[in-house]
Parts: structure tokens; C-alpha cells; sequence
């Protein structure tokens, strides 16, 4: 058999979770505030090769730090977070939050006599809308209007190599947006397309594009071209239809700095 992950059956894996806390417990002492763990363990949907990740919250500031290591059959990640450093990353909405902050809303707690980490998920969640308005403004702009410049830059010098890979990026912007839009949190990144197609609120032409990258339909270059193009009109209308300003003015924006 290759290296790298082996099988292991969930009951191991979860008794390996409890000795790696218990060593962190011992490691830092009461400097221990919580426990937990998260990802596709703490939400019971773990594979046979699935790693372990745990979240190590200490007491005091300024402190941020990452231990992820192979064993050899399995491999585990911890993240070693003081309070304040946790709940400030918790707090930030950002392009891809919709992907990045599930591991501060589905932790198994292993010790948490505070309740940490359910005011973590209060935290994550209770963002104001105009945040989300903003970082949606950002992902437009700032992401997808410069892809779909890339896509008419690769068309126009006919070098047609790199459109299959833009056209998932598109797509993969394409569902933080849709993420973003519906205060939804995907559950893992293999599993965004999916759950992004079930979401209400959806720019038109996004589903088109979402399910030929889904199925790999990536080999004909004038149908990724169209596939974008209709997704990035549909963008343009449901921008104006939730008053998100795409086109701006320097002196406007110098003004309201």
C-alpha cells in the first residue's frame, strides 16, 4: 500500500483527538481556556482518511500559532489561539468567509467550562448586514470583474491553455459571493458547489457555469467563454438589483475616505 493517510475508523480517530488534548492540557496547563475540535470530526461526517483538527484556545493575548504534523497513517493540525486573537479573526468578514469560518461555528468541545466556543459562534455570526454588503462589493470588483477580464484578455489573444483554470476560479468567487449574499457557511470546499446551488439568493447564470466546472464539461473554449460571460451579466443585473455600485468614481471615493 502507498503512503500518506491510511483507514482508520472513527472511534480511533476520536480517541486520538482526546489524547492530543489531553498532551495539550498538560503541555499549558491552566493556561488552557478550551478544547475543541472541528471540521468534518466534530460534524460526524469524517472519512476513513480523514485528518484531525483541534483548536487550542489559550488564556492571555497576542498569541497565534499552528502545529500540523503526518504520523505517518494520519495526520492532525492544531491551532493554538490566545482569546482575543480567536475572536477578532471570528469577527472579520472577508471574500471567502463563507468557506474559511465553519471551524468557528461546528466545534465538538472537549473542555470548555467558560462556554468559549459558543460565544465564538455568536461572534462569527452576528455581523452586521453592512459588512456583508461591503465585502460583497469587494469580491465583484475586486475579484470577479478582474477574472472575466482575464477570460476576454485570453480570448482575445486566442491562447486558450488557462481557460478551464479561470473558469473554476470564476466559479469558485462565484459561490463566496453566493455565500456571502445568504449568510451561509460551507460545510468543506469539496461540497461548496453543491450546497451553493440549493442557496435562494443566486445571480443568474451562476448555476450554468457552477455545474460544468462540477462535471469537468472544461474541454470547449467557446462554451467556458459563454458559460462566463452569461454568469458576469447575471452578476452585473443582481448587483443592481441590491444598489452594489460596480462602476465608481475616484474623487467620490477620495471624498468619503
Amino acid at each position: 500500500m502507498p503512503g500518506g493517510p491510511q483507514p482508520m475508523e472513527r472511534a480511533r480517530r476520536l480517541a486520538l483527538a482526546r489524547e492530543i488534548a489531553a498532551q495539550l492540557q498538560r503541555h499549558y496547563g491552566d493556561q488552557v481556556l478550551a478544547l475543541g475540535v472541528y471540521g468534518s470530526l466534530a460534524r460526524g461526517t469524517d472519512g476513513p482518511y480523514s485528518d484531525i483538527e483541534i483548536h487550542c484556545v489559550l488564556r492571555g493575548s497576542g498569541i497565534e500559532r499552528c502545529f500540523e504534523w503526518s504520523a505517518g497513517p494520519w495526520k492532525a493540525e492544531v491551532d493554538v489561539y490566545s482569546e482575543d486573537v480567536l475572536l477578532r479573526w471570528a469577527a472579520q468578514v472577508d471574500g471567502d468567509w463563507a468557506l474559511t469560518h465553519r471551524v468557528c461555528t461546528d466545534v465538538w468541545a472537549l473542555f470548555d467550562p467558560t462556554g468559549f466556543f459558543p460565544r465564538l459562534r455568536d461572534v462569527t455570526l452576528s455581523q452586521p448586514a453592512p459588512v456583508f454588503e461591503q465585502v460583497l462589493h469587494d469580491v465583484i470588483v475586486g475579484e470577479l470583474y478582474e477574472l472575466i477580464g482575464k477570460i476576454r484578455n485570453v480570448r482575445a489573444a486566442q491562447y486558450e491553455a488557462c481557460l478551464a483554470y479561470l473558469a473554476v476560479e470564476f466559479a469558485e468567487y462565484g459561490a463566496f459571493l453566493v455565500g456571502l449574499a445568504n449568510r451561509y457557511l460551507y460545510t468543506t470546499s469539496t461540497r461548496m458547489f453543491e450546497e451553493s446551488l440549493v442557496l435562494p439568493d443566486r445571480p443568474a447564470g451562476y448555476d450554468g457555469l457552477c455545474h460544468m466546472v462540477m462535471v469537468g464539461e472544461l474541454a470547449d473554449p467557446a462554451q467556458i467563454v459563454e458559460a462566463c460571460e452569461t454568469f458576469w451579466s447575471g452578476v452585473e443585473r443582481w448587483a443592481e438589483e441590491r444598489e452594489i455600485q460596480i462602476e465608481e468614481d475616484l474623487e467620490a471615493l477620495l471624498s468619503e475616505a
